[in-house]
């Protein structure tokens, strides 16, 4: 007779030998896949800078021919003519800021000269300490007359340290005199004159005749 085939559904191999291991990762494949990153981000930043590089260029020499072209406009002769007279404008204005106006001093002293006191002669000096000096002669219609005109020159802005010397009866009986006194010359500066609505009212002393002569300079 023939024997049977014995089938069975067990393995009878070890299910243990048909257990594989997973692979374990390889590291250069890793350092690779690395320089493969860097090497493109290289590239790319490269590529970049090369562009951005490209375009700066290009700007600059855009800006380059635009100004070339507004320079042109203006005519160089035109700009050099105008520097020219600026500075010309400049210098007169330097030396007007430092011009003393005399018609200030005589309009000072319209204001304060006393109708009882004249003065004969007008001397105006510069002085080697910069400062400018009046001289003067002059004659009054009374001490008293004297006294008051140099109260009121001691209260002028201008005329400073006023001085009467030499102070003696005439022979037609009018008090002579000198005088002198130092300018303020930082009042007296080439400047727009202001507009004064009152002017100093002559001061007469009671009883006497008033003595009216223009000083002359």
């Amino acid at each position: 007779m023939e024997e049977r085939v014995k089938t069975s559904f067990i393995p009878k191999a070890s299910l243990s030998a048909e257990r594989v291991q997973a692979p374990k990762g390889n590291p250069i494949a890793l350092v690779n896949l690395i320089t493969g990153i860097v090497l493109v981000l290289a590239i790319v930043t490269s590529g970049g800078m090369f562009l951005f590089e490209r375009f700066t260029i290009q700007n600059i020499a855009a800006k380059q021919e635009s100004l070339e072209r507004s320079r042109a406009a203006f005519e160089p002769a035109t700009i050099k003519e105008l520097v020219r007279l600026d500075k010309r404008l400049q210098t007169g204005q330097t030396l007007l800021g430092s011009h003393i106006s005399i018609s200030k001093l005589f309009d000072e002293l319209e204001k304060k000269v006393l109708a009882s006191v004249r003065f004969i002669d007008f001397s105006y000096d510069s002085t080697s300490s910069g400062r400018v000096l009046v001289t003067s002669a002059g004659e009054a219609v009374s001490y008293n007359a004297i006294a008051l005109q140099s109260g009121d020159f001691s209260k002028s802005d201008i005329i400073t340290d006023p001085i009467f010397s030499q102070v003696n009866i005439g022979s037609i009986g009018t008090i002579n005199f000198d005088f002198t006194a130092i300018i303020d010359t930082s009042r007296i500066r080439y400047t727009p004159a202001s507009v004064s609505s009152s002017q100093t009212t002559p001061q007469i002393p009671a009883g006497q005749a008033p003595v009216t002569v223009p000083i002359t300079p």
